[in-house]
């Protein structure tokens, strides 16, 4: 068997796991409203065999008729879909939280982090995260001397266990393949027994369950720079792909900034390095996020 029906297997493992998970989330749904089947199928004009087999993981589900079961309970459409990151939230907390804007809702996981996370200093170390150009690897190795601990890129290490290059991951096994192996090598650093300074790729920021495994377990430094600053870094890096169309470039970067911006500010500090010297953000890194090494 190869990787490829391996990875179909999966995939259809996963999806019958989701339909059975739909269909446990209707049943609770219904059993919390007291509803029978004979009067959820009414006020959804979907059949009472079909529930059955929803209910049961057993049903070829359509978009349409789960908008109107979500109308026969009258929920939202999203409410009916299982979410890892919302399902076991109390509502009333959940509902109070969605009324705040973004940067309060930053400021209040900050608080509440603070409050809760006092294992946080005995943890993993630090992780640097942010788009390439801004400084973590230059920092990162720099803070490593100085504190005397192990520097680990974690795009190297996704490399060294898939045992190819990420463009070849991504060519073999798109995002997918990607997002598993780097999910493993968080995983592998994770098991280490020692604190370490971790770079991480740009885009874990868009995986929300391994970047919340990384801001649970490390402390977290969003190292930022303006996209300028960004292309000149890489350019002098000796990679000029992005200065092919300098105002592309440049668009294309704040484009990406401002949909990642949200889930860098989750970080427990943000660290400008724009205009400013290597020791002079050392020296700040170091202030900050030294003590999360010993």
């Amino acid at each position: 068997m190869n990787n490829s029906d391996i990875d179909t297997q999966f995939d259809e493992l996963a999806l019958q796991q989701y339909i059975e998970e739909i269909g446990i989330r209707v049943r609770s749904l219904r059993a919390k409203r007291g509803m029978t089947r004979k009067s959820l199928s009414k006020h959804s004009d979907v059949s009472e065999r079909y529930l059955a087999q929803l209910e049961t993981g057993k049903a070829n589900i359509t978009l349409s008729v789960l908008w109107r079961v979500a109308e026969a309970f009258d929920i939202p459409f999203s409410e009916i879909i299982p979410d890892q990151c919302r399902d076991g939230i109390n509502p009333l907390f959940a509902s109070f939280v969605s009324s705040l804007t973004e940067e309060q809702q930053n400021s209040a996981l900050q608080l509440l982090k603070r409050h809760f996370a006092s294992s946080l200093a005995s943890g993993h170390g630090v992780a640097l995260v942010g788009l390439r150009g801004a400084g973590k690897t230059t920092l990162g190795q720099l803070l490593a001397k100085e504190m005397n601990v192990r520097f680990i890129r974690l795009t190297a290490l996704i490399e060294e266990l898939a045992n190819m290059s990420i463009g070849e991951i991504l060519d073999l096994g798109g995002q997918k393949k990607f997002r598993r192996i780097e999910a493993q090598a968080l995983e592998y650093v994770l098991n280490l027994n020692e604190p370490v300074i971790l770079e991480t790729g740009g885009s874990l920021v868009s995986q929300t369950e391994s970047f919340k495994l990384l801001l649970d377990n490390f402390f977290s430094v969003w190292i930022k720079a303006s996209p300028e600053e960004h292309l000149s870094r890489v350019m002098d890096q000796g990679d000029t792909r992005p200065m092919a169309g300098l105002k592309e470039a440049i668009e294309d970067l704040k484009l990406i900034l401002e949909e990642r911006e949200s889930g860098y500010k989750l970080s427990d500090y943000t660290l400008d390095t724009t205009g400013r010297t290597e020791s002079e953000c050392l020296a700040e890194l170091k202030k900050t996020a030294g003590a999360f090494l010993h």
